[in-house]
């Protein structure tokens, strides 16, 4: 392995690591966010105060901006659920998922003692991994968004139909 990139692989690895960071945040911000606007609708509910029918000819837009703020929930769930990839076989354990992966402490010994991970193929192992974590994080993000956006535009709607 030709190892003269090895601190710009290690500054991307960084960089993942903080992306990871941020993403979660990122989908933190959209679950509390919903969980005010679901909290709200459930205290209508609970109060009697209001209900759904009370859209009048809105309230099937006010239906379907209910299914997306949840698809925009389970989104945001889904970006922040943890997530780590069982690479399978691999004589060198490169990462905490590589290790988890194995039966007993003796197997992770073996392969260590057999073949240890060098630090440059190690860098790239987890740069390789969390970018795809990343990129996951993101996608989900992406969605919830949308999601949540259109839900609004749906309870816009209905508001207005009512």
């Amino acid at each position: 392995m030709n190892n003269d990139g090895a601190p710009v692989e290690e500054a991307m690895l960084a960089e993942a690591r903080v992306e990871v960071s941020y993403a979660d945040h990122k989908a933190s911000m959209v679950l509390a966010s919903l969980g005010v606007g679901f909290g709200a609708v459930i205290g209508g509910l609970l109060a009697g105060d209001w209900k759904p029918a009370d859209q009048g000819d809105g309230e099937w837009a006010w239906w379907i901006g209910v299914c997306l703020a949840i698809g925009s929930v389970g989104l945001s769930a889904g970006a922040v659920w943890p997530r780590y990839p069982r690479r399978g076989e691999s004589d060198r354990p490169y990462f905490w998922g590589d290790v988890a992966s194995m039966s007993s402490y003796d197997e992770l010994s073996k392969r260590l003692d057999k073949a240890p991970p060098a630090a440059g193929d190690r860098t790239r192992s987890q740069l390789w991994v969390l970018s795809g974590i990343v990129a996951t994080k993101y996608r989900f993000i992406r969605a919830a968004f949308v999601a949540a956006a259109l839900a609004v535009v749906a309870f816009a709607i209905s508001a207005a139909l009512a």
